[in-house]
């Protein structure tokens, strides 16, 4: 793992055995390694194949369905997976909803049928909350989603809490802000920190919603993989935790230290607002530092540079975005 925080989730040998939903995707990928090397034995459940240069030498199985099969002796179910994005949820509003609900029920099902004691599930602390929520955004605030994908999230929420309710199985739902760094494929269009940082380096130019003033919470991947090591452990009450870093960087902000940071202007194509676009976004980590013992430690200006690094090393000079 390509770790610049030196958090430690704490012993998590004893889980045994794992099963990690979207294993293929930026945060499960980044997870399977992490698990791995933590010495767990890992199963990565995607119908997409995973990055062998990831991967490289660790021992992580692969299966493609979610099943009763691909759970079976697994202490813990890890949903890392999703279909849709913020941007384009609310022009695609059935494929969101069945790759996000349909899916976390489906998650849940298999997990019933092997018996699984926990799933830990990765929501969203960007788009649940809504335009009106106070900020830092504290979890029991008011959810007033703009978009379907915070809808169908907190509706996943819901049905990973019911599974807890009818079945005894521990839920924990994760609502992580805006992740960032290695193994996130800048070209994919998802990842707004990536994307920036390959299009400047690739001296392309980069498309701007609004005035860039709105502000979000980004948080490395690092930090994130931490937080969920601990939710996999957590004994306490608590089911629902923001993990972010508890500031906020503007759009504006994020371009100008990107170019700090390349030495050159970036081109920025300019569009108006979207409606789908939460104007100030940033959470309230208070509840994971008392419950988890968690806090973040990657810092804005080094997780910008190691993302930076990792891209240059790993991501083609052409842009294919």
């Amino acid at each position: 793992m390509n770790a610049v925080s030196g958090s430690s989730p704490g012993n998590l040998s004893s889980l045994g055995r794992v099963s990690v939903v979207g294993g293929s995707g930026f945060l499960g990928l980044n997870l399977c390694r992490f698990l791995c090397d933590a010495g767990l034995e890992v199963v990565a459940v995607d119908p997409r194949p995973l990055n062998p240069v990831a991967i490289a030498d660790r021992p992580v199985e692969h299966l493609p369905g979610i099943s009763e099969e691909a759970f079976a002796g697994s202490s813990v179910v890890f949903h890392a997976a999703g279909s849709s994005e913020p941007a384009s949820s609310n022009t695609h509003l059935q494929e969101d909803l069945e790759g996000t609900v349909g899916l976390t029920l489906d998650v849940i099902t298999a997990a019933e049928q092997a018996e699984v004691s926990r799933i830990v599930h990765v929501s969203s602390g960007g788009t649940v909350y809504g335009p009106d929520a106070d900020v830092p955004t504290p979890e029991d605030s008011m959810t007033e989603p703009v978009c379907a994908y915070g809808i169908s999230k907190l509706a996943a929420e819901g049905h990973v809490q019911l599974a807890e309710r009818m079945h005894g199985m521990c839920g924990i739902n994760l609502r992580v802000s805006n992740p960032y760094g290695p193994w996130q494929d800048p070209r994919r269009g998802q990842g707004v920190v990536n994307a920036f940082i390959h299009r400047g380096m690739c001296h392309e130019p980069i498309d701007l919603w609004g005035d860039g003033g709105i502000v979000r919470d980004f948080l490395h991947v690092d930090d994130v993989l931490v937080a969920m090591g601990r939710a996999a452990m957590y004994e306490g009450p608590e089911r629902i935790f923001n993990i972010g870093s508890g500031e906020g960087v503007s759009i504006n902000q994020l371009i100008d230290d990107i170019e700090q940071m390349q030495g050159h202007r970036i081109e920025v194509r300019r569009h108006p607002g979207r409606d789908s676009d939460v104007p100030r976004s940033i959470l309230d980590i208070n509840r994971a530092r008392r419950e988890l013992d968690w806090s973040p430690e990657v810092t804005w200006k080094s997780g910008l540079k190691d993302t930076m690094s990792w891209i240059k090393e790993h991501v083609p000079e052409q842009s294919e975005a």
